[in-house]
């Protein structure tokens, strides 16, 4: 018998919203090794940009936070709004030596 691993992981959504268009939504997540913050753009169908997904992330190991944890990088995040969060995440990191991996993904899906 497989034992499993079983971990208390959080994801937060710091900003969603729906319309016509898209569903757009900002996402804190960690798992067993990394924290994630990203922002998503989802088309609904029958738009121009139907099928075409966005994506644009931070990602940190959780042994590269030099002290900064899920609920400190959360409460950071809050204080920002939508348009800003990303720079000053990306910033904050930087300024406190903190290496991350960050990218913006677009992919056609069904």
């Amino acid at each position: 018998m497989q034992q499993l691993e079983l971990f208390d992981f959080r994801k937060d959504y710091l900003f969603e919203r729906n319309n016509e268009v898209a569903h757009y939504y900002d996402i804190l997540k960690e798992n067993k090794d990394t924290i994630s913050y990203s922002e998503h753009i989802d088309p609904k169908k029958k738009f121009s940009i139907c099928g075409l997904d966005y994506e644009e992330y931070v990602d940190i190991k959780k042994t590269d936070l030099k002290g900064l944890n899920y609920d400190k990088i959360y409460n950071f995040l809050t204080k920002f709004d939508k348009k800003h969060r990303l720079e000053r995440y990306k910033q904050l990191l930087k300024f406190n030596d903190i290496k991350f991996e960050a990218d913006v993904f677009t992919w056609c899906s069904d």
